[in-house]
């Protein structure tokens, strides 16, 4: 099996298992928990977990779209963050839709780097004129920004108990 095929593989199952893991830890926190924000700048757990669902949401587009052509002008949401976690008013979502909608959203996600054609693992993303990310790299990165705000939310509950 290809190197790069089974490094997905275990982004995939690394993922689920993260996802999985966390749900089952965090179901029951208490509202003061998921609202909770440590500063006035931060996003509380809601509000994460809402930051998670459109990056699931946005990476759902490229991991299709990538295996359909070989390069993708695709806009970049990243400076907007803030903008779409205000926009979809996570903090008055009932906890339970969230948490559900991401767990959903990020099975699906693993389902499809498992199944991804090799062959498109080299089809990039052009994010703008200098900067291009491929396929592979994107799929990869997904695990690495999760852990990022898994971490983030760990500190939350450590701050706010």
């Amino acid at each position: 099996m290809n190197q790069r095929i089974a490094e997905l593989k275990r982004v995939a199952d690394k993922v689920e298992r993260l996802v999985n893991s966390s749900v089952d830890r965090w179901r029951d926190l208490p509202d003061r928990v998921l609202t909770f924000r440590p500063s006035e700048a931060a996003w509380s757990i809601k509000e994460i977990i809402g930051h998670l669902i459109d990056s699931a949401s946005n990476n759902h587009q490229r991991f299709v779209r990538l295996q359909l052509a070989d390069m993708l002008t695709f806009p970049d949401y990243q400076h907007d963050n803030d903008e779409w976690v205000r926009i979809q008013g996570c903090q008055e979502r009932p906890w339970d839709e969230l948490l559900g909608l991401w767990r959903h959203f990020n099975d699906h996600l693993s389902h499809i780097i498992r199944f991804v054609d090799q062959s498109c693992l080299t089809h990039a993303w052009m994010v703008d004129m200098e900067t291009r990310v491929t396929l592979f790299e994107l799929m990869a990165d997904y695990l690495q920004h999760l852990e990022v705000h898994l971490d983030q939310i760990a500190e939350n509950i450590d701050t706010s108990t």
